[in-house]
């Protein structure tokens, strides 16, 4: 049995104990509940049964919201009930005064949620903000979004601050980013693309964000990639290079280098200096807070390496995404996928693109190689009418790469380009080594040869003979070749050898096919590969062709011309591209130089039927049909033969040579343009000459007569057509047969089995014209009646001319003697009215005597008197006298 006094001992720690609690009376809740600015607080931590867990703090910090922060609260969250977890945010494990607070500081809450900071025991976090001091002010100090009214209520397990508002717990870090105003953007994308899953889970992240702003460091391209479907899942993986596993506060951060790993996978460098950046973008505001971790805001999006832009996800970001869904279907994915490549890619539009805009009959393949050009091709280098080869390379070229047309088209406004027909939308798109033009339609692929030729207005002469010839058929499987195809305009200029051409005859066939085999050349000859300078051309029809190409001009024509040192016509359409080739428009037809085309065969081609019985009638059809000489033929039309009446008279043979050869002018090929003041002598004779008017004085409608024939009336020309004798080669001087060349495209199947032409002489061999005309010129004496008009207006010329001189003699004599009379000093008589105009003396109008004179009559003693004249002089003066009229005769 122990003894009374041990047993006090042992009670006596005990009783230290309890006295020590009986001393300890003021604690937080003792604080706080003798204010009634408190008794809010007070119920909630009665009715959440924390007045015990606070009581039990030996230390303690509380953050004390005042009733009318309550009812703020309760404004702001309408039918929310108080909670346990808030409340406890306003507890702190450590008695904290506000002399140790500072500005960004972390406080640790009693609020604990298991896992979501990693440990279990750990609390979640609230930040110190304080104002910046100003000189007679005290700064305000903010616990979260609190502001403290009251600093440093002591009691005795702990301390309290009074605030005006209640704290709000932190969210996970899904919801953070969608609360904060500069992670909207972020939060939006991440959240459609279903990627947010990750930040709501329990256990801590730090997510380093970039803002709004940072975002527009992107281009509007790739931020629409990383938006759409098809880029979901580089967004997931530029997603996660923005999150590491735990929280990483700032003070966590050690100054110098160091790396963070990352749910991606390649580490992130932290530099913290004067400044913190995370692979060298700068971390605009730092910590955050979320329940599960902490959120950074950096100035613009980390972009792991595993993200590699290229064409095809930049087409996705141009909202071209069916163009390049499309090339990967057809496996062309190398042309967009593979950043190492350089192309230039024309990407049609979306709302433009449809498989149905291809063309039914088309290769999707080769279209979409067809929208797409090698290297890098910028706008400086779009000239008009440059051709771009593309990437379609097709049997119809013999593997060689077909091309595409640009235009350009410059107003005051803008500038227009366009690329086969399809304008270019925008400005181009750099993505690595190569460029993007977005198009507002797909292009086609250049039509068949024939099929263009046939839907062209301006090539429906050369459409007719193809069909006339049958050569469309064939030219239909041709591949490679060029087409220099004459315009409708230019085959009607060949006046009447095109209506020859079209004749259904076998010999008009036959020329027509040459005509229009002399158009096409084996081989691709785009304008812009053309040398300067003259370029001879084998042609399908085995002639030689020259194209001469002059600054921006080019012309094509035979290869050696008869007048003209120019290339025949101007090239005025420029590389058409069709499936198989080229074609160029030219103004006027060539002619090979193995074709030969009479004066008959014009003839032929004009219809005039009787003007040919009258040469065969005449009997020098020869001239029609050989070369010798130039012929100039003036032919009358069928109706002006039936207007003349001239039945009878061509049975007279005699009287048809005459009048064939009036019609006639050799020797000279007459150009009425060029020799309109000419007249030239028939074939009739010499004296049958023939002259040629320009009637409306414009160079489009001739006249022409028989000079000096009864008849006033003039025939008017209403067709014409030169003729075109064969070229030789320089080989017939030596007597022997040449053989013509042949081209490919001839030996496929276009060409006949006869490749040879006869002799030729090296000079050029004479040629001839007919001139189709609307009346029969008829021969004749000249007009005997306009012949005597003619001696009578002679004959009254002379008498007119005689007269006009007698008369002009008569007045130089009077004249002369009037002037004699003056030198010799007489004066003339006046009548009576001038001496009694005078007062009698005669003195009015009289010259006076000279003062010499005058004095020789003082002298003489005369009294003033004139001297006597002498016998001789008064017969003199009465002879005058007699003759001169009286005053009434003058009268």
């Amino acid at each position: 049995m122990r003894r009374p006094r041990q047993s006090l001992l042992l009670l006596l720690p005990a009783l230290l104990a309890w006295a020590s609690c009986v001393a300890a009376t003021t604690t937080v809740i003792n604080l706080i509940s003798t204010d009634p600015g408190f008794s809010t607080l007070i119920k909630h931590l009665q009715k959440l049964r924390l007045v015990p867990f606070i009581n039990d703090r030996k230390t303690c910090t509380f953050f004390a919201p005042t009733n009318a922060a309550f009812s703020q609260w309760e404004k702001d969250n309408p039918g929310k009930r108080m909670d346990r977890e808030t409340l406890l945010y306003h507890l702190l494990w450590e008695s904290v005064l506000t002399k140790s607070f500072k500005d960004t500081m972390l406080l640790e809450t009693t609020l604990i949620k298991d896992g979501y900071l990693g440990d279990s025991s750990q609390g979640q976090l609230v930040a110190v903000s304080k104002g910046s001091w100003r000189p007679g002010r005290i700064g305000k100090i903010f616990v979260g979004e609190s502001e403290l009214l009251e600093k440093d209520w002591q009691a005795d397990n702990g301390v309290v601050h009074v605030v005006n508002r209640l704290m709000t717990p932190p969210v996970d870090l899904v919801e953070t980013m969608k609360k904060h105003p500069d992670l909207e953007f972020l939060y939006d994308i991440v959240h459609n693309a279903g990627l947010d899953d990750l930040l709501r889970k329990h256990q801590p992240f730090t997510l380093f964000a970039p803002s709004m702003e940072g975002f527009k460091k992107l281009n509007a391209i790739q931020v629409q990639y990383l938006r759409h479907e098809r880029g979901r899942q580089d967004l997931a993986i530029t997603f996660h290079h923005h999150i590491h596993r735990g929280a990483i506060y700032k003070k966590d951060i050690l100054p110098g280098t160091s790396s963070l790993s990352t749910v991606e996978g390649q580490d992130l460098m932290v530099n913290l200096d004067n400044k913190l950046l995370v692979d060298n973008a700068e971390v605009e505001k730092t910590d955050i807070l979320a329940s599960n971790g902490v959120i950074h805001i950096v100035s613009r999006p980390l972009l792991p390496s595993a993200l590699v832009w290229t064409a095809g996800k930049y087409l996705v970001g141009l909202n071209a995404t069916r163009f390049a869904d499309e090339l990967r279907q057809q496996g062309m994915s190398h042309y967009i996928d593979d950043p190492d490549v350089s192309y230039t890619i024309f990407a049609p539009r979306d709302d433009t693109y449809s498989p149905d805009s291809l063309g039914s009959l088309a290769d999707p393949g080769e279209i979409l190689r067809y929208h797409i050009v090698p290297g890098k091709k910028v706008l400086s280098d779009f000239k008009d009418g440059h051709l771009l080869e593309t990437e379609l390379f097709t049997e119809h070229l013999d593997g060689h790469a077909q091309r595409s047309k640009v235009n350009v088209k410059q107003d005051r406004k803008r500038t227009t380009i366009s690329l086969a027909g399809v304008e270019i939308k925008g400005e181009p798109v750099h993505v690595g080594k190569s460029l993007i033009y977005l198009l507002d339609r797909p292009l086609q692929l250049p039509l068949p040869l024939v099929k263009t030729i046939k839907s062209d207005d301006a090539l429906a002469g050369f459409a007719q003979a193809l069909s006339a010839t049958g050569l469309g058929r064939r030219l239909s499987d041709a591949r490679e070749v060029t087409v220099f195809a004459p315009s409708t305009a230019a085959w009607g200029n060949l006046g009447i050898v095109n209506d020859y051409l079209m004749l259904k005859e076998d010999s008009s066939l036959v020329a027509l096919e040459a005509v229009t085999r002399y158009a096409i050349v084996d081989g691709l000859y785009y304008t812009e590969d053309i040398k300067a300078g003259r370029t001879t051309l084998i042609t399908s029809e085995g002639s030689e062709l020259v194209v001469e190409k002059n600054g921006d001009n080019i012309h094509v024509g035979e290869g050696r011309l008869e007048r003209s040192d120019q290339v025949g016509g101007l090239v005025t359409r420029k590389d058409v591209l069709v499936e198989s080739g080229v074609l160029h428009t030219v103004s006027s037809v060539a002619l090979p130089p193995s074709l030969d085309i009479t004066l008959y065969n014009i003839l032929q081609g004009a219809g005039t039927r009787s003007f040919l019985k009258a040469f065969e009638t005449s009997n020098i059809t020869r001239i029609l049909t050989d070369w010798e000489q130039d012929y100039t033929l003036f032919a009358p039309t069928d109706e002006a033969f039936q207007k003349a009446e001239l039945e009878g008279a061509l049975t007279d043979l005699e009287f048809v040579a005459r009048l064939v050869r009036l019609h006639v002018i050799p020797g000279k090929v007459i150009r009425l343009e060029e020799d309109i003041r000419d007249d030239e002598a028939s074939m009739l004779n010499n004296d049958a000459r023939l002259s040629f008017r320009d009637i409306h004085r414009d160079g489009t409608t001739f006249g022409v007569r028989v000079k000096g024939a009864r008849s006033k009336k003039e025939a008017r020309v209403v067709a014409q057509g030169l003729a075109h004798p064969a070229w030789p080669d320089e080989e017939e001087e030596k007597g022997t047969l040449t053989t013509r060349r042949h081209s490919r495209f001839w030996r496929q199947g276009l060409g006949s089995a006869d490749n040879t032409v006869g002799t030729v002489s090296s000079a050029p061999r004479p040629g001839g014209v007919v001139y189709v005309i609307d009346r029969v010129l008829l021969p004749g004496d000249p007009d005997p009646l306009g012949a005597a008009w003619f001696w009578v207006t002679i004959v009254l010329l002379a008498l007119v001319g005689t007269t006009a001189l007698c008369g002009l003699t008569a007045v130089s004599l009077h004249a002369l003697i009037t002037e004699i009379r003056h030198l010799e000093g007489y004066d003339q008589v006046p009548t009576t009215d001038e001496e009694a105009a005078t007062g009698g003396d005669g003195s009015e109008g009289r010259m006076p005597a000279p003062p010499a004179e005058a004095a020789a009559a003082v002298e003489n003693g005369s009294g003033g008197r004139a001297p006597v004249p002498s016998t001789e002089a008064a017969a003199t003066a009465t002879a005058a006298d007699a003759t001169a009229p009286s005053a009434d005769e003058r009268l």
